[in-house]
């Protein structure tokens, strides 16, 4: 056969969806303006009624189409998903024609006995049925889709976990898919115990290989790990500035064709210049979706390959770029979203308390990520609420988070409602404290700028290099830092943190190196030293408080009625010679 006999094949895909069944608050991308290239225009983005019709428009475009995902459809969700124990997702995804989606980080938050029933059906044990568990006609089916995993070993069975690769025939091609998650899974959800992780790009290039020899003309991974651009616009295919743990996988990977990416909550749509590997990832929160076209000729595999990621768009843009079109929901999806809706309706509704001003969680300049190292109002309350569930008698001195575990904001002033407090925090973790000397704290203040949490996520303001993880602290933790000394060190040489500047406690004391200090912080961090943060593995004491994060968040607002609503927190660290946020 020749080119002329070439077969499009359409792949859509999208990453980190997070059980955001509905449009997440403030949810909002960046589109270049074609009659005004100078100022990009802010659209509205997001929603599974939205995005379903632009998957339906699409695949009504081409026959040979598949929906994929590139993981953490669930996890860290919404209370319209999560108090179905994720069910509600899972349904909705595959009635929108979800085929194949690799398994993420936070697909393992429950476990893999959890998991497994998510995908092979089921009520979960302990749940009511009908509220929280088999909420539709009293039964649960699983998963319509299947999930991969090439990497993940159980240590019972000595097995996979889940198939490694998929494949599906358009015409006279093969398309094939391996899946795999990020290796470093057991430092981001604690779910991942007794399962081992294999080298990402090691497993690939096996099963490519022999994908290859079956005769499966194109080969495309789906790979839950990621990286980021400096774009300002979405779709900037000059792909300016990628940085990130993708960047190595990719360029080691062989009979490989494209990769769909997640879990770093960026953009993207790149072509490696080493191997000519088509990379892409859709934002995250279903506001993205990537539109890849691969030209297939039977036998020979790939001649051409192309991507573009479309935003989600709803009806409530007004005004749109020209060549950009809003969506309307699609009504079988729109009505199941609202069911779902109905069953915690009146709990999320309840109100737990008042804030005097909006406590917003801060993004990147044009676009919707969140910036990592900045100080963020609402996580800065997360802190003192995680300090304050603490009892007595336990004598906390500090409670930190890392940014991840701040998912939203409060955008404005007044009431706020349950649903809106589990939106910033849909965990669901048990709090734990931990001790650290005054010079192992220091050393995990330096952690937030060394190399390893400047990899993955590249941030320049106004020329000064602002990449790292911001910790965010309770009220009894103040310090300066200054950025003329250089983020992105390697692991044990920063020297950001000016440490005379440091004070303890609600007295604001001096800190002392060499005195403990009880800190007060979720399992991610006390126990794994997740997002490299590893100095908590070096504490002593480590004790679950049987204090649930949400239930202390709660019992927090509760605190401030509408007569004394809670007044905007203090800044907690100042920075040096940092450009504005």
């Amino acid at each position: 056969m020749n080119q002329a006999d070439a077969i499009l094949v359409k792949i859509l895909a999208l990453n980190d969806f997070h059980g955001y069944l509905n449009r997440a608050e403030n949810a909002e991308v960046y589109l270049n303006d074609p009659d005004n290239p100078t100022t990009p225009v802010k659209v509205q983005v997001g929603g599974a009624a939205y995005m379903a019709s632009l998957i339906k428009k699409f695949k009504a475009e081409n026959p040979y189409s598949v929906v994929v995902s590139a993981g953490d459809l669930i996890g860290a969700s919404p209370a319209i998903s999560s108090f179905t124990q994720d069910e509600a997702t899972i349904n909705i995804m595959g009635q929108m024609g979800m085929e194949v989606s690799v398994v993420g980080n936070h697909e393992f938050d429950r476990g893999k006995i959890e998991l497994l029933r998510l995908q092979n059906g089921g009520c979960a044990p302990g749940k009511e049925i009908g509220i929280d568990t088999c909420v539709k006609d009293g039964a649960f089916k699983g998963a319509q889709f299947p999930y991969l995993a090439a990497n993940v070993i159980d240590q019972e069975t000595q097995k996979l976990l889940f198939p490694a690769t998929f494949t599906k025939k358009f015409g006279d091609v093969t398309v094939g898919f391996v899946g795999v998650t990020l290796r470093d899974t057991p430092k981001a959800t604690r779910g991942a115990s007794g399962l081992t992780f294999l080298d990402e790009a090691e497993v690939i290039n096996a099963h490519a290989l022999n994908l290859k020899k079956q005769g499966v003309e194109a080969v495309v991974v789906l790979l839950h790990q990621g990286g980021g651009t400096t774009a300002k616009t979405l779709n900037d295919k000059s792909c300016p500035g990628l940085v990130g743990q993708i960047v190595p996988i990719v360029q080691g990977l062989k009979n490989v064709d494209a990769v769909v990416s997640g879990h770093t909550h960026r953009e993207y749509v790149c072509t490696d210049p080493k191997t000519g590997i088509l990379l892409t990832q859709a934002n995250y929160y279903g506001n993205v979706v990537t539109d890849m076209n691969l030209k297939i000729v039977p036998g020979k595999g790939v001649i051409s390959k192309k991507a573009d990621n479309h935003p989600v768009l709803t009806e409530n843009n007004k005004k749109l770029p020209r060549g950009y079109t809003a969506l309307t929901k699609d009504r079988e999806i729109d009505r199941e979203v609202q069911r779902y809706d109905e069953l915690s309706k009146k709990k999320r509704a309840m109100i737990q308390g008042y804030i005097a001003e909006p406590l917003p969680m801060i993004t990147i300049s044009a676009t919707n990520s969140r910036n990592n190292n900045t100080e963020h109002l609402i996580g800065n309350v997360i802190a003192d609420a995680y300090l304050a569930s603490a009892p007595a008698s336990v004598k906390a001195d500090i409670a930190i988070l890392n940014p991840g575990g701040v998912r939203g904001g409060l955008a404005h002033a007044g009431p706020v409602t349950y649903d809106q407090l589990f939106g910033v925090a849909p965990f669901g973790n048990s709090l734990f404290y931990v001790d650290l000397t005054g010079e192992q704290l220091i050393r995990l203040l330096e952690q937030q700028w060394e190399e390893p949490n400047c990899k993955n996520k590249p941030l320049v303001i106004n020329q000064v290099n602002m990449c790292g993880r911001l910790l965010q602290l309770s009220s009894t933790l103040t310090y300066a830092w200054d950025v003329s000394r250089g983020p992105g060190k390697p692991s044990g040489k920063g020297d950001l943190v000016l440490v005379d500047s440091v004070r303890i406690g609600p007295h604001q004391e001096p800190l002392d190196l060499k005195k403990k200090y009880r800190i007060v912080t979720d399992p991610f961090l006390a126990e794994e030293g997740g997002d490299y943060f590893t100095v908590f593995k070096e504490g002593t004491g480590l004790q679950d408080m049987g204090v649930i994060d949400i239930e202390a968040i709660v019992a927090y607002f509760n605190r401030f009625p509408k007569t004394s609503p809670m007044s905007t927190p203090k800044k907690r660290v100042t920075c040096h010679t940092c450009p504005a946020v």
